[in-house]
């Protein structure tokens, strides 16, 4: 790496200081395919670092907690973080983008899938109370904008409300679901 792409080299140390903490075979996969062929996809996405909106209002970047590679049930790895928050705090939009799907069953309960402006790289919002009234799919949105409230639907535990945040890079826009999981709280917490 040369001296043209600080925020890169951040992210790219970051990402390997968690996958070297996690024991996991998971983390040790991501980390050999971290050093290899996707760096290219870090310059990309080096430019989202410390410039998105925390997308819950009033949270601060030192208030956020690593919970990306935390166990979840059935073997899971989360791949996200939860942002604590009261119940009905505003969910805001991290960038301008477009709203893909407004999804309102399974693990993630009342979620939001939203596409970032560039056309790959997918935000997705999830436990939350409700949307934003007058939010739809299709919608144009802009970076700030309240999207949602925070909520403990889906598989969250009741009164544990939250915001479950990830991001992902798709390689296929028709199955928006799918992508390469990037840790969010590197990409949040910034400089």
């Amino acid at each position: 790496m040369t001296n043209r792409f600080p925020a890169l080299r951040r992210v790219l140390l970051a990402t390997f200081l968690v996958a070297g903490t996690a024991a996991s075979a998971d983390a040790q996969q991501r980390s050999r395919v971290l050093s290899g062929a996707h760096a290219p996809q870090f310059r990309y996405l080096s430019r989202l670092v410390g410039r998105l909106e925390i997308p819950v209002a009033d949270v601060s970047p030192s208030q956020l907690r690593q919970s990306y590679n935390q166990g979840r049930s059935g073997g899971r790895t989360h791949h996200a973080i939860d942002i604590h928050a009261p119940r009905g705090t505003p969910v805001l939009a991290v960038t301008e983008g477009r709203i893909l799907r407004l999804y309102q069953r399974g693990k993630g309960g009342n979620s939001i899938y939203h596409l970032d402006a560039d056309g790959r790289t997918r935000y997705y919002y999830a436990h939350l109370d409700r949307f934003a009234s007058g939010l739809r799919e299709g919608a144009t949105v802009r970076k700030g904008e309240v999207i949602g409230y925070v909520g403990d639907t889906g598989n969250a535990q009741p009164g544990d409300y939250h915001l479950h945040f990830s991001v992902a890079v798709l390689r296929d826009l028709s199955r928006w679901w799918e992508g390469e999981n990037m840790d969010p709280y590197v990409l949040l917490r910034g400089n």
